[in-house]
């Protein structure tokens, strides 16, 4: 196998592994794959207008607030974006259209320096979609 064939054949095989990853991260419920698409957006990727996009009722407020306070805002370039991991701890109780999902988040600065804080979002249904309604740090 030539080694262009070999780089391409193990680029396809990286795209197949991610792949398998992200979809073994996915959960199977749509109230939970709903908060997490919330938390990607807006914690992870800190897409704010895709945010908002995943967000309703109180959530969408605070995530408009959170967009006119970086409005017009760049961040300097030499600043890296810190990582954001995040695990699921635990659903809270849940009421029939509504559901809490606590999730710890590490975030890592350029430095190396990492803090940890938690985070519940919870989800609502309407009109047989799942977005989330509002969420919270809490440390």
């Amino acid at each position: 196998m030539r080694s262009s064939a070999r780089a391409e054949a193990l680029e396809i095989l990286g795209l197949v592994a991610a792949l398998v990853i992200a979809a073994a991260c996915t959960s199977d419920d749509p109230a939970r794959a709903a908060a997490e698409r919330f938390v990607d957006a807006y914690y992870v990727e800190i897409d704010l207008p895709e945010a908002r996009e995943q967000a309703t009722g109180l959530a969408r407020v605070k995530v408009e607030q959170s967009m006119k306070l970086v409005e017009g805002m760049e961040p300097p370039e030499d600043i890296a974006r810190p990582r954001v991991h995040y695990r699921f701890l635990e659903q809270q109780e849940s009421m029939r259209d509504r559901r809490g999902f606590l999730y710890e988040l590490t975030i890592t600065f350029d430095g190396g320096e990492q803090v940890q804080r938690r985070t519940v979002v919870t989800v609502g249904e309407q009109d047989g979609r799942w977005q989330a309604v509002n969420f919270q740090e809490l440390d």
